[in-house]
């Protein structure tokens, strides 16, 4: 299937490698810096920071020269000192932290599975085919970019607006899509898939960078202009046509841009409100006079929806406003730009090192990651059920599982007791609140209940193919589900958290329309979790995580929704105010700090994992009260620290700052524990140290 899923699958692969590896050809272009903390390229200051200098810049920490005497003025540092400076970013990488760790053990024995030639499951033997057919670069070189040409050429022979929705509406068409649609959990009515449609991705990711561009969009703009010439020589075009076409692709985007929510608006507590406009087929199809979105989903099978769920209705009305004939070359233009994104990553040797080479100036990469690991990353993403369960079939994971269901049951029993001892809370929204706690649900390590995939073949597929089949038939499940009731007990998500489906990535998720938390296989290791942990050290490193997600539940955002999963207020009005002016002073001493180069961290946007993290803390440090009289609270601090260390490069570390809503890593260590009593008594850290908060400036909203 050519639409949503297809589309979706690769740019989540493209994310994916952002996130994990994120190759590049070897080129030098690290920032190094003087004796200023200044980097040679840019000027940008990175030792500037304040309360704390971010030492997870890897320019930072080079330059320190000895583990701080104690931890009562950088606890990041004090613990992690060793560990930052032995680090090395892997060549191919940009950042090296805990969970990245925790996830590289479980690589090393996913190798073993795809290698492994006395597995004989139908899982196995698919994950196995599609990571050598990635692998095999003499087809790959021999098809060369004949397919993706195909593709190009039919887009550039379009000579009419109706001509381009025809070629839209075409079952053979591989390209890339004006926009993405499928299913989702709906917010009014969890209970029920509905038919969701988002607005296309920005080659600046984000609208506001049209807006008011920064320094992160200038480089994204520069990495595609700097490789796309070299891609584009190798389809027949001229470095003045490749200019010209970026040149139509960028004005296209930045008359959509302000009719799209911003990144900032994205993590804002109000952003579920914005996208939540929910419509039926009737209301839907006077949307649009002339942007043929319906006909184009119709064709693609979804004729049969009857609710939508539409994220940005001025975004189609301004779409419907440019869908004429004298901005045909603006739309041929971007299609075809958005092509080439979509199959650099998976043609030829020369287009995939173009694509790497790009990744390395965007995102100040050095080295290159092993095609190995790129090719896991791949089948992970196309065949996440298949690769999980070839995964278990070698490592059974019954032990690990109930380990961390148990302690996922003792943090929502010990979150129980917190909020019912909130005084700020009234009784009615007390209530409310446990009943959520009461009705939430456990996903740990795998799950119980897959889709069904017994009916997709790749057998004797070469990777384009596979890359195509796979999706296709993806599709066929998300369309089936269209307008029918939610299982909650399934392991499907699709759109914006479709990377959940991977349960071998090492991350954790709280899904508020499902009012469950999940806690993935590849979180589970090295610093995180271990079967021979002590209580200390369990609570304060995978514990915290767990408590974070059930936090979840209760943060700006997700405290929108009730026990059921439904967009719903659950709270008084006063109650809400209180929680609203907790949550304003947390975001006022986030807004105080700097990260490095005066650029302040925006409390607007990190409110939400600020919340669950101290919320984290707080229950598992009452778990390990009640576990243990003499609790070693030292340990306890100390795994919590350890689970964030990070060592990362400037460029990331800003995209992060404007993309990412979580706190940097070294912040979200020593802000947590400024906290909580325990650290001040366990550390002797007083007034004067650079540690010390005073109790009145404490901000745990929990």
């Amino acid at each position: 299937m050519k639409r949503m899923k297809q589309i979706l699958s690769l740019l989540l692969i493209l994310a994916m490698l952002f996130t994990l590896a994120g190759g590049a050809l070897a080129e030098e272009n690290g920032a190094a810096t003087d004796e200023n903390g200044e980097t040679a390229e840019s000027g940008l200051v990175l030792n500037d920071g304040s309360p704390w200098v971010n030492w997870s810049l890897r320019e930072n920490i080079a330059q320190a020269e000895k583990k701080p005497d104690s931890p009562k003025d950088d606890f990041y540092l004090w613990v992690n000192y060793d560990w930052l400076k032995s680090a090395e970013i892997k060549p191919g990488n940009y950042v090296i932290k805990a969970m990245l760790d925790a996830e590289n053990e479980i690589v090393e024995q996913a190798f073993e599975v795809l290698n492994d030639t006395t597995l004989t499951s139908e899982d196995a033997t698919m994950v196995q085919h599609l990571y050598k057919a990635f692998l095999d670069w003499d087809a790959r070189n021999a098809l060369g970019v004949a397919l993706l040409q195909k593709e190009i050429d039919r887009i550039r022979a379009v000579s009419s607006i109706g001509e381009l929705t025809q070629l839209l509406c075409a079952e053979d068409y591989r390209g890339a899509t004006l926009f993405t649609y499928g299913v989702t959990r709906g917010p009014n009515d969890p209970d029920t898939w509905i038919t969701e449609v988002v607005a296309q991705d920005l080659l600046l990711e984000d609208s506001a960078e049209y807006r008011e561009r920064t320094d992160y969009g200038d480089l994204c703009e520069a990495s595609l202009r700097s490789v796309f010439p070299r891609m584009m020589k190798k389809l027949g075009y001229s470095p003045e046509e490749t200019s010209e076409m970026l040149d139509l692709a960028f004005a296209l985007e930045t008359e959509l841009a302000d009719s799209m929510i911003t990144k900032a608006e994205e993590m804002a507590p109000d952003y579920i409100q914005r996208i939540n406009n929910e419509m039926s087929r009737a209301e839907a199809e006077t949307l649009c006079s002339s942007f043929p979105w319906l006909d184009i989903m119709y064709a693609d099978g979804y004729a049969g929806a009857q609710r939508f769920l539409v994220h940005e209705p001025a975004w189609l009305q301004k779409m419907d406003e440019i869908w004429r004939e004298e901005r045909l070359e603006h739309l041929k233009n971007d299609l075809i730009v958005r092509t080439v994104q979509l199959y650099i990553c998976f043609l030829d040797r020369e287009s995939y090192d173009l694509y790497r080479e790009m990744l390395n100036k965007k995102y100040g990469i050095e080295g290159s990651t092993p095609d190995e690991d790129m090719a896991y990353y791949i089948v992970c993403s196309f065949l996440p059920k298949q690769m999980a369960c070839a995964f278990f079939e070698k490592y059974d994971p019954t032990k690990m599982k109930n380990d961390i269901t148990r302690i996922c049951k003792e943090a929502i029993d010990c979150y129980r007791e917190m909020v019912r001892e909130e005084e700020w809370l009234t009784e009615e929204t007390r209530a409310k609140a446990i009943e959520k706690l009461d009705s939430m649900h456990i996903l740990a390590v795998c799950p119980e209940k897959w889709p069904d995939y017994s009916g997709l073949s790749i057998e004797g597929l070469g990777l384009y193919d596979c890359l195509h089949a796979i999706p296709r038939y993806d599709d066929q499940i998300c369309r089936s589900l269209v307008d029918q009731p939610v299982d909650r007990d399934l392991w499907y998500c699709t759109g914006e958290d479709a990377w959940v489906n991977n349960v071998l990535q090492g991350n954790a998720i709280y899904a508020p329309s499902l009012n469950t938390f999940i806690i993935l296989r590849g979180i589970l290791g090295d610093t995180i979790y271990r079967e021979d942990m002590s209580d200390e050290e369990l609570y304060g490193a995978i514990g915290t995580i767990i408590a974070h997600e059930i936090s979840h539940a209760f943060d700006p955002t997700c405290s929108q929704y009730d026990a059921t999963g439904k967009l719903n207020s659950w709270w008084t009005e006063a109650d809400y105010d209180a929680f609203d002016a907790r949550a304003k002073k947390l975001i006022d001493y986030y807004n105080g700090m700097t990260i490095f180069s005066g650029i302040h961290l925006f409390g607007e946007n990190i409110q939400g994992e600020a919340v669950a993290d101290m919320g984290g803390v707080k229950c598992m440090l009452r778990l390990l009260e009640k576990k243990k009289e003499d609790a070693d609270y030292r340990t306890f601090f100390e795994a919590f620290a350890r689970i964030y260390r990070t060592l990362i490069t400037v460029e990331m570390e800003h995209y992060n700052l404007l993309q990412d809503p979580h706190p940097a890593d070294y912040i979200r260590v020593n802000s947590v524990v400024q906290q909580f009593p325990q650290f001040f008594e366990t550390y002797g850290i007083q007034e004067g140290d650079g540690m010390w908060l005073a109790p009145e400036d404490r901000v745990a909203v929990w």
